[in-house]
């Protein structure tokens, strides 16, 4: 029996919504090694740490990241012959959102909104959306700013 091959088609991705995970996932190889080698598992590497125990799954989600930070990740295919090559990939985890942190009133029209940078988070630049269903008691019109700033 022969090593398996590498896998391939590695995609990482941090999934909509988390800033601590990255999904991975990829193709097992097209070789696995022979005859006598029906079975093929999966190590994982976070940068350069292998990841729990052998996989036998295309995917694996990675949790418990640090926010805005690049992970590289590696993947090789195991038979009885041993460990194939590794694919290897880099991904940044996302960034946290920025809070608020006070709101109020410049004039009956205009708002200041101060926001405090998460933690670990540098020269970032942050599309900022808002919008308010506003109640005026007069005939007076609110115009809702989309902001861009770097923190």
């Amino acid at each position: 029996n022969l090593v398996p091959g590498t896998p391939t088609n590695l995609m990482i991705s941090p999934p909509s919504g988390s800033c601590d995970q990255l999904m991975v996932t990829w193709t097992a190889p097209s070789n696995t090694g022979g005859p006598g080698a029906v079975s093929v598992t999966y190590k994982m590497y976070l940068d350069g740490a292998m990841q729990g125990s052998s996989l036998s799954t295309t995917s694996k989600t990675l949790s418990g990241l640090m926010d805005n930070k690049e992970y590289t990740v590696s993947v090789e295919a195991v038979n009885v012959a041993g460990s194939g090559e590794r694919v290897t990939g880099s991904m940044f985890t996302r960034p946290k959102a920025p809070s608020i942190s006070s709101l109020s009133a410049s004039s009956s029209t205009q708002f200041i909104i101060t926001l405090t940078a998460p933690d670990r988070s540098s020269s970032l630049t942050y599309k900022c959306t808002i919008s308010t269903t506003v109640r005026v008691l007069s005939s007076k019109t609110v115009t809702v700013t989309v902001l861009q700033y770097t923190v």
